[in-house]
């Protein structure tokens, strides 16, 4: 469906008036720039709307309510006295509502709703429909004082940048999130069912660690620089503080992504309820688990020349740099953040090629399996004749017999690199639909190890079982060969009498 607004502006009077009086307040200003930012993105002037005339004493217009199945996105603008605003969080629960009407709240997994915190506030006082959705913070913290300060593009040249770095942010997406709904519009008639639709295929997803508030910027540099580049980046929405439930949502992440970054600042960071560890260390610790158990990669920064000195941070930092804990799977990297930058672009190609790699891999087996099923539907098998190179004459007779009773007889490989003839050992084991080891000069350690294989053959990836083994007992007589029994497979013994009845009552099990 098309929407008669692109954005609605939803705020607290308060807010909006000016510091200054012959300035314009903080919310028109807003709204002025984010105009101009997205009609140069779009190449259209977006249609937003807002109510100039809201003051704090006025009862809840249902008119505006009506208008929201008209809105495609709704900006929410938090701030203390927001929170405190019925009005305000009524228009929030009122249009996450609505959404649910139409085309739903999310599209391609991206919120309808996009928070802007304007003026810090607890997590838990946010309106709770929209609690879970990440935020643009349009404030820092003084690293010297802990004080934090609101981004303005009047407070002094280091707010104004930090200002517009934040805003272009926030125009960006909201941008391709319009671009996204047009485009869903265009190609279906419509949006319906448009969740987790996706209008392109996802990239390589990353875990971006949430960081103390002194690496914030440097966190929201390197995540710009990703989402440019296609990368899906979590977290994704706002992650609990408490810590049971944030342990789960950090878990949850990782199993998604295949690379971890961790930003390590001077600062401890924000402790989470139920615990003494810090967000920032508890985020280190489950991803340290989840490499451990898995494939995750992981990458941990210190900034170049950064001095921690809380108490609680240097013990964190010191246990990171000695390997004690912590550090699984992970390399620590001590350098300036366009080093680091470098570092992380190496590593993001570097899972790149082997994604490729893998992806490769699996289609030729997918045309192997085709192959050996097209094999098989003719009324050939495939029969892994087994032997050491001690043997390779001797097996003649038996490979001859296979193949003229409609086997296809596949030998291993003697010369080469040791670890490819072991990979071209296991691919055997894993596409043939009977195995035979040949057992006549070699020693029985060699014996042992090829049916150890036998045992092992599922770990291997054979995606169905091996029915069909049996080892072939050949040459000169000897107590281990007679007395040599298994459980696992058909011993027959071909050491007198060349054994065609037994070896025919093994082709009949194919």
């Amino acid at each position: 469906m098309k929407f008669e607004k692109d954005i609605f502006i939803s705020y607290a009077h308060i807010d909006d008036e000016p510091l200054v009086e012959s300035q314009n307040g903080w919310i028109t200003e807003f709204h002025r720039v984010l105009a101009i930012r997205l009609s140069q993105l779009l190449g259209r002037r977006p249609i937003i709307w807002r109510d100039p005339d809201l003051q704090g004493n006025h009862i809840f217009d249902q008119q505006i309510v009506d208008q929201f199945s008209q809105v495609a996105i709704m900006i929410s603008i938090l701030t203390p006295r927001y929170a405190k605003s019925d009005w305000c969080v009524k228009e929030a629960n009122e249009f996450h509502d609505v959404c649910k009407t139409n085309i739903g709240f999310s599209i391609n997994n991206k919120a309808r709703v996009f928070k802007v915190i304007k003026t810090p506030l607890k997590v838990e006082q946010h309106p709770e429909s929209i609690r879970n959705i990440l935020g643009y913070e349009f404030y820092s913290s003084d690293p010297s004082t802990g004080r934090l300060k609101e981004f303005s593009q009047q407070l002094g040249q280091q707010t104004e940048k930090l200002y517009w770095d934040k805003m272009d942010d926030l125009a960006n997406d909201i941008a391709m999130f319009l671009e996204d709904l047009e485009s869903l519009d265009a190609g279906s008639g419509g949006v319906s069912g448009a969740e987790g639709a996706g209008s392109k295929a996802e990239g390589l997803k990353v875990y971006l660690a949430e960081s103390s508030f002194e690496t914030k910027e440097l966190r929201d540099s390197i995540r710009r620089e990703l989402q440019d580049s296609g990368y899906k980046i979590y977290p994704d929405r706002q992650l609990p503080f408490v810590e049971s439930s944030l342990i789960q949502n950090v878990e949850s992440f990782l199993s998604e992504a295949q690379l971890s970054v961790h930003l390590v600042g001077e600062s401890y960071g924000l402790v989470p309820e139920g615990t003494l560890k810090s967000i920032v260390e508890i985020q280190n610790e489950v991803a340290a688990a989840a490499s451990s158990a898995g494939k995750l990669q992981r990458l941990i920064w210190l900034p170049e020349g950064f001095n921690p000195k809380e108490e609680r941070q240097i013990s964190f930092v010191n246990k990171l740099n000695e390997g004690n804990e912590g550090i699984e799977g992970a390399d620590l990297i001590q350098s300036s953040l366009e080093s680091f930058k470098e570092i992380l672009s190496d590593k993001l190609s570097s899972i790149e090629r082997a994604n490729k790699k893998s992806m490769v891999a699996a289609e030729v087996k997918k045309i192997e399996t085709k192959e050996v099923s097209a094999s098989s539907s003719s009324g050939s098998r495939i029969i892994y004749l087994i032997s050491d190179i001690l043997d390779i004459d001797e097996i003649k007779p038996l490979e001859d017999f296979l193949f003229e009773n409609g086997c296809e007889v596949v030998l291993p490989i003697f010369e080469g690199d040791e670890s490819l003839i072991r990979n071209d050992h296991i691919e055997n084991l894993k596409m043939c639909d009977a195995a035979i080891i040949f057992f006549g000069n070699a020693n029985e350690i060699w014996l042992r190890s090829k049916t150890r294989d036998f045992l092992k053959i599922s770990g291997y990836g054979r995606e169905n079982p091996l029915n069909v083994k049996a080892i072939y007992l050949a040459g000169a007589p000897n107590i281990s060969k007679e007395r040599f029994r298994s459980q696992d497979s058909e011993v027959i013994n071909g050491m007198g009498e060349f054994p065609v009845d037994l070896l025919k009552s093994l082709l009949s099990k194919l």
